[in-house]
């Protein structure tokens, strides 16, 4: 190969000039290289390339629903097929063949004697690829178990290694490591881009943009960059089903693909990249001995309780004692008594007077004095010609309406006596 060209414009230049290729990834594969390796098939036979793809190990869970008809369990195809004819006993004249209803025929031509189907046997030879591209895979001992059983192959041709773990060993005669990318399927969108324009359609657009929402937890990974968002919608522009691959992906309420999918995240970790499960790693490499976790679920320790501080009693709650101090009611004038008059003498007694006049005993006057209302009458101006005025009486309460009546009719005589005075004038 060309040291001078970049691994990019060498891995395209590769494929350009190969006519046969196979492709594999890692061991226990994830969503993101399952993906990848169907889409660069995809794109490979598109560009006019034989592929073989090939994973041994079964699928993730999560990766089911993506259509896996071009992948192969083991390494089959792309070999010679050899029929041995013995011809110890014969010569051969002449060879030929020809296809009849999808057969293919076979003619041996003896130039003496005959052949029986017993002298007929068959084999294979050597596979014939002309290179392998490995997609995912750090080392070489975590490459798919295709490797080991064929490593004669894998020695005699060139090795594509195509992937995004800073920790990769570089074992490829090739080696497109981009540790900045976040998954496979971005990488792979340039390498497409770099053989032919137009080469991803809607199915393949739809299983990359499925490896790349794998691989960044549906874009919420650490390891999510901008470019990422870039991809997933330049796939989206492709016709890339996003909703046949949320589906398919986090179907029955799960949130993250399963662990099997992130398999590879350690060595992510292990590159700079920093997630919940590399994390995980980390400290598993760093704990040493600790022993595993049991997968039984962990049962609730029982929780106990911190012992309360104390607290102070309680203190009474004391109120403020407000002294109010009620307003004393403003004192009353006492109302002047009238001055008692003589008595009457007998030619002027009137006999009415004995019943309003105050009595002259103490006890009488105790009882007079504060629950009884004492009238007072206005002073009237001296008028020429009216009937004196009658005297101020006492009323006892209890004799109120009594008296007002003795008062009316004590006035009646005044009223007439005043209207003859003004008759007589």
């Amino acid at each position: 190969m060309n040291n001078e060209l970049t691994p990019k414009q060498q891995t395209s230049e590769a494929i350009r000039q190969a006519e046969t290729i196979l492709i594999t990834t890692g061991q226990h594969p994830s969503v993101d290289q399952v993906a990848a390796t169907l889409a660069l098939a995809a794109i490979l036979r598109k560009f006019g390339k034989k592929v073989s793809a090939i994973i041994s190990d079964p699928l993730p869970q999560s990766a089911q629903f993506m259509d896996t008809a071009g992948l192969d369990r083991s390494l089959s195809g792309l070999r010679d097929f050899v029929l041995k004819v013995d011809v110890s006993k014969s010569e051969v004249d002449k060879l030929r063949y020809e296809v009849e209803d999808s057969k293919l025929n076979v003619y041996i031509t003896p130039f003496k004697g005959g052949f029986a189907p017993s002298d007929v046997t068959f084999g294979y030879g050597d596979f014939h690829y002309d290179i392998a591209v490995v997609l995912g895979v750090p080392t070489r001992a975590r490459i798919d178990r295709v490797y080991a059983d064929n490593q004669g192959l894998f020695n005699s041709i060139p090795v594509i290694n195509l992937d995004f773990h800073r920790t990769n060993e570089g074992y490829g005669a090739i080696n497109l490591i981009e540790p900045t990318a976040s998954s496979l399927c971005e990488i792979l969108v340039a390498t497409s881009e770099s053989l032919q324009a137009g080469l991803i359609d809607a199915d393949i657009a739809t299983i990359m943009l499925a490896g790349l929402m794998a691989s960044t937890d549906r874009f919420t990974a650490t390891h999510t960059t901008s470019k990422s968002l870039t991809v997933a919608a330049q796939m989206m522009a492709a016709g890339a089903k996003q909703q046949q691959v949320v589906k398919g992906l986090f179907r029955d309420g799960r949130d993250r693909p399963e662990r099997s999918e992130r398999s590879d995240r350690p060595e992510r970790n292990e590159r700079g990249d920093r997630s919940r499960n590399g994390d995980r790693g980390d400290r598993e490499q760093r704990n040493g001995d600790r022993p595993e976790r049991s997968e039984r679920p962990r049962q609730a320790e029982p929780r106990q309780e911190q012992p309360r501080a104390e607290q102070p009693a309680e203190q009474p709650l004391v109120r403020p004692q407000v002294h109010f101090q009620a307003e004393q009611p403003a004192e009353r004038p006492q109302a002047e008594r009238p001055e008692r008059r003589p008595e009457p003498s007998a030619a002027t007694h009137n006999p009415d007077a004995d019943l309003t006049a105050a009595p002259d005993t103490p006890e009488s006057e105790a009882v007079i004095q504060p629950d009884h209302i004492e009238p007072s009458i206005p002073p009237q101006a001296d008028l020429p010609n009216e009937a004196p005025q009658a005297e101020p009486v006492a009323i006892p309460m209890a004799d109120f309406a009594a008296a007002a009546e003795m008062l009316r009719d004590r006035s009646k005589p005044a009223s007439a006596e005043a209207e003859q005075a003004e008759d007589g004038r």
